[in-house]
């Protein structure tokens, strides 16, 4: 995007809110972190699709649910949690199935509009942010991510 051509979509497998967030619980970012990614979430003007496994023992689960819940709304393609997937084996317990390979060509069809050659608007998908957070009232978690607040 920096060159001056736009993504058309971005998918994420296992992703980690920033380095030091795998490590440590930190509420914001350290200077000197590599890969600030709840940091950068919200600028992010494509669709995103999160996949990650519900057992992960390298990258916690939760990483994968704040880095969703840190993406503006209209961004947000219906993330696909595996469950019982750890870090390095959701394609393998999924082919049996088919289900990974099928999952990532709906995200195709429904948000990569230029496959199809139509350029439209991301579907929206307000009911991705857990009901939990909703019955809390937490409306703006992306920017409460970003400023350390406790949510």
């Amino acid at each position: 995007a920096r060159e001056g051509r736009s993504v058309v979509g971005v998918i994420l497998q296992s992703p980690l809110l920033s380095a030091y967030r795998v490590a440590f619980n930190f509420r914001f970012t350290f200077p000197g972190d590599k890969f600030p990614n709840v940091d950068y979430a919200p600028d992010i003007r494509c669709p995103v699709f999160i996949i990650h496994g519900t057992q992960d023992e390298v990258v916690p689960f939760r990483h994968g649910e704040d880095l969703f819940l840190a993406l503006e709304q209209p961004w947000r393609a219906k993330p696909f949690w595996v469950e019982g997937a750890g870090h390095n084996n959701i394609e393998a317990l999924l082919r049996p199935s088919g289900a990974f390979v099928d999952k990532l060509v709906e995200f195709l069809d429904l948000h990569v509009s230029a496959r199809r050659g139509k350029v439209r608007p991301p579907a929206a998908v307000p009911e991705c942010v857990p009901a939990a957070l909703r019955e809390f009232g937490v409306a703006s978690y992306g920017a409460r991510m970003r400023t350390g607040d406790a949510y």
